[in-house]
Parts: structure tokens; C-alpha cells; sequence
């Protein structure tokens, strides 16, 4: 039999020498568990490492799905948003005329309901 050796130039743990039997005898059984128990750690190793992957895809799956979820609200929010603005600039719009046609007498009583509305909210509250 002739000497096999893989793509690095080492014995691997199932080749043979041309005597017909492992290399080295009893040094040799002992390298071959070395080897054996060695490869049986990367075995181990890489299923940890398989299931670590595993789990850190779980996770990044979770967080894209949050994201994706924080974004739909962060737009929803938006959209309120400006619709609250348009409304806001729409008052003060008509505000502006208010003041404008000399109606102060308007807005001190519009002052003062909301005045007494927030007073009166706070002790209904409070209570």
C-alpha cells in the first residue's frame, strides 16, 4: 500500500503506510485518539458554534421585525402629526382674523372660558 495524504500533505486518521498497517504502532495509537479525540472536540465545537449561529438569526430576525413595526408606528405618528399641524395653522389662521376684525371682546372671553374650563378640570381631578 502507498502512503495517502490529503490536500495539506498530512495523514489523515484512516490511511495506511506501505507496511500494511498504521504508522508507528503504539505511539501511533496514541496520536490516532489524540487525533480522534480532537476531531470529536471540533464536532462539538462546530455544533456550538451551529447553534449559536442559529440562535443569533433568531435574534436578528426579532429585532428587523421590531424595526419594521417601530417604523409602521413612527409613520402612522407622522402622518397624525401633520394632520395635527394643518389643524393647528387652520386656528391660528382664524385666530389671526379674529384679531384683525377687532374682536378682542371675543378673545378674553375665549381666554377666560378655557381659563375657568382648566381651573375647574384641575379640582375635578384633584378631588
Amino acid at each position: 500500500m502507498t502512503m495517502n495524504r490529503g490536500m495539506n500533505g498530512n495523514k489523515s486518521r484512516w490511511q495506511t503506510s506501505s507496511r500494511g498497517g498504521l504508522d508507528g504502532g503504539r505511539s501511533n495509537q496514541t496520536s490516532l485518539q489524540t487525533e480522534q479525540m480532537m476531531e470529536e472536540m471540533n464536532d462539538q465545537n462546530l455544533e456550538h458554534l451551529g447553534d449559536t449561529v442559529s440562535r443569533l438569526k433568531e435574534t436578528v430576525v426579532e429585532i428587523r421585525d421590531t424595526v419594521e413595526q417601530q417604523n409602521t408606528y413612527l409613520d402612522q405618528l407622522a402622518k397624525g402629526m401633520s394632520g395635527a399641524t394643518n389643524a393647528v395653522k387652520g386656528s391660528m389662521g382664524k385666530l389671526e382674523e379674529v384679531f384683525k376684525t377687532g374682536g378682542s371682546k371675543h378673545i378674553c372671553i375665549l381666554i377666560a372660558f378655557a381659563f375657568f374650563v382648566f381651573v375647574g378640570l384641575y379640582y375635578l381631578i384633584k378631588k
